[in-house]
């Protein structure tokens, strides 16, 4: 990254780096549980988890670490994997059997 905006600067071109793929979701003691649980699931599995700006890292407060796994592993056994064009997915399609084999 440093040595991409120092080639950029020797030229004044404006320059965007995405650095991702470690994206943390924090949740302290006061946080709506459930929201927070939605918030980490939507963050982890949005677009079947292939986004750059994925949570792959879910921080929580020692404190509700039991009560959020807990609706956590509920929540998620209620994603439904299928086809996307259906109603009852939940998440859909990855984009190689390689790619699935590997998430699952």
């Amino acid at each position: 990254g440093k040595k991409i905006m120092q080639a950029a600067a020797d030229t004044l071109k404006p320059v965007t780096l995405e650095l991702g793929g470690k994206s943390p979701v924090v949740v302290f003691a006061d946080a709506d549980m459930r929201n927070a649980v939605n918030g980490a699931l939507n963050a982890n599995f949005m677009c079947q988890g292939e986004v750059c700006s994925n949570g792959t890292r879910v921080l929580v407060e020692n404190s509700i670490k039991d009560e959020f796994v807990g609706l956590l592993c509920e929540a998620a056994q209620r994603i439904r994997i299928g086809d996307p064009l259906q109603d009852r997915t939940t998440f859909g399609a990855l984009i190689s059997a390689q790619h699935r084999d590997k998430v699952l």
